[in-house]
């Protein structure tokens, strides 16, 4: 819907300033810790999380769980603007919450784009089962997805998931129509830490009224990744590979890929190419940026530029929820647990917000049980990744014009677990002193 310019500027105005008020409130009075080196790992942790917990993680298989019916929502709106027109859209509310170790839900609900306010329609949704593993000489991790699913990687992408196909939005124009992966998604994959690994999804569809279930594989395909010299990075991945036509979710066609990515200051940039039977070769150019005010505002807003309709978009958080989580702890608590996470977000072709996932990473201790609370560290959202890729091999007007690809924008989260001090810790007079001066202490020492 169109609004007249005065009280768009008005109210834009009002909302940017109380969100960035907001962003200033959660991150004033965090806590500083310590940390341990990061757990070795053939994905983009390394340049997304550089550093660790404040106690290794222990081996073996782990869930990180954060405790039942812990979790967040997000409300937010989004906006569409060019030289002649400005329009709300992408009304959205959605989360996660953790259930049980290892069994989580993602609910994301969104209001249709017509003038009726009360038609609300499911966005996202699925309940997840995963585990992963964490070994001397591998890692990997298995989940499964029941639902509609709008981002499929796990156990954390690689930079050549920068360059896979996002689902696209017939659904909100075509009855019936579908864009998501649906309705059971396995993904299963094991790597060395010599580089070399193979990666698994497939998905089962058809159970609706009358259909008749059937099996997709969309991916199986062996890779290597490697870091060497100053600052190169290097993948390739050979087999079935997810095909880029729509609808998302086909069966997937042999072929191969390769990334090649460098440093450059503050700056990651990285070539693509790929080669399948029936599609034409793609190729592509990434860009990975650090944190910094720049990028954060973007995070902030999920700001983006699209072409059809042309114009800039960005997504206006309004309200932040948090279920069973605090944002400090209790005067003299002990900590007694921690879990790292990543949050990721992939905006499609019309930089519209669809889908979010969060990817667990490391745990050490105690983090549920009667008594624990726990408190949330939720550094600010950033623009993480910028990548282009096109049906074509020659750098030339065709190239830019069927180009796609959206950003990727990250937010690093840390699950911090409390417990209050025991009477026999009370009388302990090197634990007088507030945790997060004990901590303070820690770092100084280190």
């Amino acid at each position: 819907m169109a609004l007249r310019r005065p009280f768009w500027r008005f109210f834009m105005g009002f909302v940017l300033l109380s969100s960035l008020y907001r962003a200033r409130a959660q991150t004033t009075g965090d806590l500083h810790y310590p940390s341990t080196p990061l757990p070795y790992t053939t994905t983009l942790e390394p340049e997304i999380n550089p550093s660790g917990l404040m106690k290794p993680p222990h081996y073996g298989w782990h869930t990180d769980f954060i405790g039942p019916w812990r979790g967040y929502f997000d409300l937010s709106i989004g906006v569409k603007a060019w030289s002649d027109r400005f329009t709300f859209q992408n009304l959205i509310f959605g989360g996660f919450v953790d259930l049980l170790p290892g069994l989580r839900a993602r609910l994301e609900f969104r209001k249709r784009n017509n003038n009726k306010f009360a038609q609300v329609i499911p966005d996202e949704f699925y309940l997840e089962a995963y585990d992963q593993y964490r070994g001397h000489h591998m890692e990997g991790g298995v989940s499964l997805r029941i639902g509609h699913v709008r981002y499929l990687h796990f156990p954390f992408p690689d930079a050549i998931a920068l360059f896979d196909t996002v689902p696209d939005n017939r659904d909100l124009y075509i009855s019936h129509a579908e864009s998501d992966y649906r309705s059971i998604v396995l993904e299963g994959e094991v790597a060395s830490y010599g580089g070399w690994g193979a990666h698994w999804t497939g998905r089962a569809a058809g159970f609706s009224h009358g259909d008749n279930p059937k099996g997709t594989v969309i991916e199986a395909y062996a890779f290597y990744r490697t870091h060497f010299g100053d600052g190169w990075r290097f993948e390739t991945r050979a087999g079935d590979l997810a095909v880029r036509r729509y609808p998302v979710g086909q069966p997937g066609e042999p072929g191969y890929n390769v990334y090649l990515g460098k440093q450059i200051g503050e700056f990651n940039v990285g070539l693509f190419y790929e080669h399948k039977r029936s599609e034409p070769d793609f190729t592509g150019i990434a860009i990975q940026f650090r944190p910094g005010p720049v990028t954060r505002v973007f995070g902030r807003y999920d700001i983006d530029y699209s072409r059809r309709p042309e114009g800039f978009t960005a997504q206006i958080p309004i309200l932040h929820l948090l279920l069973n989580e605090d944002k400090k702890p209790e005067h003299g608590d002990v900590l007694v647990g921690q879990v790292r996470a990543v949050r990721i977000r992939t905006l499609d072709v019309q930089g519209l917000v669809r889908n979010e996932y969060e990817f667990r990473l490391e745990s050490w201790g105690q983090t549920s049980g009667p008594g624990v609370r726990c408190v949330v560290r939720e550094e600010p959202w950033y623009l993480q990744a910028e990548a282009l890729v096109s049906p074509h091999t020659s750098l030339d007007s065709r190239w830019f014009h069927d180009r796609a690809g959206p950003g990727q924008y990250v937010q690093v989260v840390t699950y911090d677990f409390f417990k209050p001090k025991s009477p026999a810790e009370e009388t302990n007079t090197a634990d007088i002193a507030p945790n997060e001066e004990r901590l303070t202490q820690q770092t100084t020492d280190r």
